[in-house]
């Protein structure tokens, strides 16, 4: 599936180009766009302080961001908030597969989240996400993050930082019948496959207490790893491993 950089407004031309060179892709200006021959295609529409990836260019393609405001309102994930149990006070976090920063949203939200690490290695999805964090009204559990723009298994044989908790969400393929949300879906059509081979072992040598896993509840163990226990739901699982 193919992403472009686009922008609406001549003023905006400028910063879009220098943003599709940085992010390695080609840039659109809004008018010239065939509506029909890129129904299928994704646009990173570039606005100042509100970017967002879109499918194709019609306006009834629901916007797709990093919408923090409103997830720390309106979304709870009470399986990944069990996963946090028994960690200690003041715990760190690396999540190695950001995407949208959405679970790690929610493991901030927990009071005992000292700070967490997101990484991600798409140059666009990182934009966003410094983006989401500067815009977001209420900044409190935000101020736990730092984001990275960087390969999470790169990251974590080469860092000296400890961390209490690694978190990891290899984006798994749909099962089943029932659609992705939007911007699931977008990631899946637009971010390679994580190559996982050797991401679980070195994130529980490195993690100082567990690693989760997220995966669709009837998908295989990630590496064939068996973890210490789940915490299945109706759709996903968390499989997690303690650190020996």
């Amino acid at each position: 599936m193919e992403l472009f950089v686009s922008y609406q407004l001549p003023k905006h031309e400028e910063v879009a180009f220098n943003l599709a060179k940085e992010f390695g892709l080609t840039c659109l200006f809004q008018g010239d766009i065939d509506k029909k021959e890129n129904k299928q295609s994704y646009f990173f529409m570039y606005k100042p302080d509100h970017s967002y990836i879109r499918r194709g260019s019609g306006n009834l393609s629901k916007d797709i961001y990093c919408n923090f405001s409103d997830w720390s309102v309106n979304f709870k994930d009470p399986l990944l908030s069990r996963c946090l149990k028994g960690l200690p006070e003041k715990f760190s976090v690396l999540d190695a597969t950001a995407g949208f920063g959405k679970d790690a949203l929610e493991i901030a939200k927990n009071k005992q989240c000292q700070s967490i690490l997101l990484v991600e290695r798409e140059k666009w999805l990182f934009y966003l996400l410094q983006e989401g964090v500067a815009n977001a009204e209420n900044p409190d559990v935000l101020n736990k993050f730092s984001i990275k723009n960087a390969d999470s298994r790169e990251h974590l044989s080469n860092t000296k930082s400890n961390y209490d908790l690694i978190y990891i969400d290899p984006m798994f393929p749909g099962v089943g019948k029932s659609k992705a949300k939007k911007s699931i879906q977008a990631l899946r059509d637009l971010t390679k496959e994580i190559e996982t081979n050797g991401l679980l072992d070195l994130a529980i040598k490195k993690a100082t207490k567990r690693v989760v896993v997220k995966r669709h509840k009837n998908s295989i163990y990630l590496e064939d790893l068996k973890p210490n226990y789940s915490v299945k739901g109706k759709v996903v699982r968390y499989d997690v491993y303690n650190s020996s």
